[in-house]
């Protein structure tokens, strides 16, 4: 089983939705950023899927102008641990395994925010994840259909 060994507050936090604020090497930027996990089922598979919020909207929907609807946009109005206007690149899934995620949580590198993503951001995101013409079935499989 996926889940098997991981933290208890972990396995009480991470499901659809979930708010997580930590560096990534796989991203440009060295700063930290909030990652929004859009698995359907996150502890039950081997591998997170994580949205990127990023700030740099302009950049963002010029790099996508040809697929808008693979984009979600994002602002203290709507999701309020934000401060400025931001986006998701539906496009740009990341993909942790379970385990290191684990660890590095348990090491306090990842830090969690004790509210969820609204019923309909998750709803925009699934939406726009199976828009892509980028993202792979099999990791469409991974998250829930609109």
């Amino acid at each position: 089983m996926a889940g098997a060994g991981i933290d208890s507050k972990l396995r009480l936090s991470l499901r659809e939705g979930s708010i997580y604020y930590f560096e990534d090497r796989h991203i440009t930027s060295p700063k930290p950023h909030y990652f929004i996990v859009v698995n359907s089922a996150p502890l039950t598979q081997q591998v997170l899927l994580l949205s990127v919020v990023t700030s740099k909207v302009a950049d963002v929907k010029l790099r996508r102008k040809a697929c808008p609807e693979t984009l979600v946009e994002l602002g203290p109005g709507i999701f309020d641990v934000l401060t400025e206007p931001s986006i998701v690149d539906c496009n740009d899934l990341k993909q942790i395994p379970l385990a290191e995620f684990n660890a590095r949580f348990v090491r306090k590198e990842i830090h969690y925010f004790d509210k969820d993503l609204p019923a309909a951001l998750r709803k925009a995101l699934r939406k726009a994840i199976h828009a892509s013409a980028i993202v792979s079935a099999e990791v469409k499989a991974l998250v829930a259909r609109p």
